[in-house]
């Protein structure tokens, strides 16, 4: 299964502007694919980051549990509000489409 990450911060905790932030972003960012690996979760995609405070990944898990323990291990939502988003690619959608019974 696939999941999109999208992680959220505010100003104030941006690594650009808060210390402690910028110090732990600074540590652990090389660590994160080794830190994926260990968890059981393949980065597809990302990190991106934007002007909007927003981290966006995609990565690839067998099971939800794999895709916390990274996040919680790499300490992401420690500065981020994190949305995960389960997600099928777009011919697993259309196989659905096809077999599923018109609403209307």
């Amino acid at each position: 299964m696939f999941y999109v990450l999208l992680a959220h911060h505010s100003p104030e905790t941006c690594p650009t502007s808060h210390a402690k932030t910028r110090e732990l972003l600074l540590r652990m960012a090389p660590e994160i694919p080794g830190i994926a690996g260990k968890a059981g979760v393949s980065i597809v995609a990302g990190p991106f980051v934007n002007r909007e405070h927003t981290v966006v990944m995609i990565v690839e898990a067998e099971r939800p549990e794999s895709v916390d323990r990274f996040l919680v291990e790499s300490r992401i939502p420690q500065w981020n509000r994190v949305h995960i988003l389960p997600s099928l690619r777009m011919e697993e959608v259309m196989d659905e489409v096809r077999e599923a019974a018109p609403l209307f």
